[in-house]
């Protein structure tokens, strides 16, 4: 097995200094093992976060799609996937429909085993949402 390379998608660099998006380790000579840092509703570029639940959720959905790209990974090669809310229990009926349905509509036929985690609060006061996941590529 080869030491992890960490590296972040171009324009993409990750909410603080402390981590990097992807961390990409060969198992074997054909596979590799992704880990993805969890992604957020978050705009690195104009340092925004849309105000709505539903919002976050397709920002970090089409955050996650760039980390994957640069990894070069596909959706189908996720194995984990993580969903942390905050408030869960809080949410509204039509809030969680959402994010199942944008979660949903994201992923397609592909579902890998899922866990959704109600959280206290994530990396910042205004952040909603995160989804992490795992992927195994082979060549």
């Amino acid at each position: 097995m080869s030491k992890p390379v960490n590296t972040n998608p171009p324009g993409h660099p990750p909410f603080a200094p402390t981590y990097s998006h992807i961390s990409t380790v060969s198992v074997n000579a054909s596979s590799k093992l992704i880990s993805f840092a969890g992604q957020i509703g978050y705009d690195p570029v104009s340092k925004s976060t849309p105000p709505g639940f539903p919002a976050q959720v397709t920002l970090a959905l089409e955050n996650l799609s760039k980390c994957l790209q640069t990894a070069g990974a596909e959706k189908t090669d996720i194995v984990q996937v993580r969903h942390y809310v905050v408030g869960m229990s809080k949410l509204s009926q039509e809030e969680k429909q959402a994010r199942s349905k944008i979660y949903s509509e994201w992923i397609g036929d592909w579902k890998p085993p899922s866990t959704l985690i109600g959280v206290e609060s994530l990396a910042a006061p205004e952040f909603l949402y995160e989804i992490e996941v795992v992927a195994v590529v082979n060549a």
